[in-house]
């Protein structure tokens, strides 16, 4: 009979934890991500990337944090070994209207491009619905090397309480959007 009691005890609790689990940021690298696009970015291997400035198509642009996007797309390009040209020289020495690729000596430019970003319930849920596409483009050729779009449901409930501010919250997840959407892109491989 104490087994019966203690296994009645401990039900709520697993159910608990396992509830906790599920509404955290997934860590797994490449889940909900889609290749649009395999070209010949293993062949050519581009090594200097231009991040272009993120751009939105989505209903309400004002509340895509597309700086803290930019941020993270630079540091998940550098754990794929590509090397992103520091975010403030581009901004300094390209001018949106006049800038044509391979103009900062690049290789390639990733573009990234947020479809949607629904904030509806992050105040009350913390829930943020994202749909983004990722493009990397040969700077010589003009030539689409690789694309991929990520489709998440980001749920932060749980972890919200973690960080000091709503912002770096917000740097954190558009960190792991940018970690997760270019897990799957080839690698760049020195020497190869």
């Amino acid at each position: 009979m104490r087994i019966h009691t203690a296994r009645r005890a401990l039900a709520p609790l697993s159910l608990l934890a396992l509830f906790a689990a599920c509404q955290t940021v997934p860590d797994y690298p490449g889940e909900d991500v889609e290749v649009l696009h395999q070209g010949a970015l293993e062949s050519v291997q581009p090594a200097d990337i231009v991040l272009a400035p993120v751009t939105v198509s989505a209903e309400t642009p004002e509340v895509v944090p597309t700086a803290s996007l930019r941020r993270g797309f630079a540091k998940a390009l550098v754990r794929r070994r590509y090397s992103p040209l520091a975010l403030e020289y581009v901004d300094r020495e390209v001018v949106e209207a006049s800038y044509r690729s391979g103009a900062l000596d690049e290789d390639g430019v990733l573009r990234v491009e947020v479809q949607s970003w629904e904030t509806s319930l992050w105040v009350s849920h913390g829930v943020l619905s994202v749909v983004m596409d990722a493009w990397m483009i040969d700077a010589r050729t003009g030539e689409e090397l690789w694309g991929g779009r990520i489709t998440r449901r980001v749920r932060t409930r749980f972890e919200g309480a973690s960080y000091p501010t709503e912002q770096a919250l917000i740097d954190v997840v558009c960190d792991r959007l940018a970690e997760d959407l270019l897990e799957i892109m080839p690698a760049r491989t020195p020497g190869a």
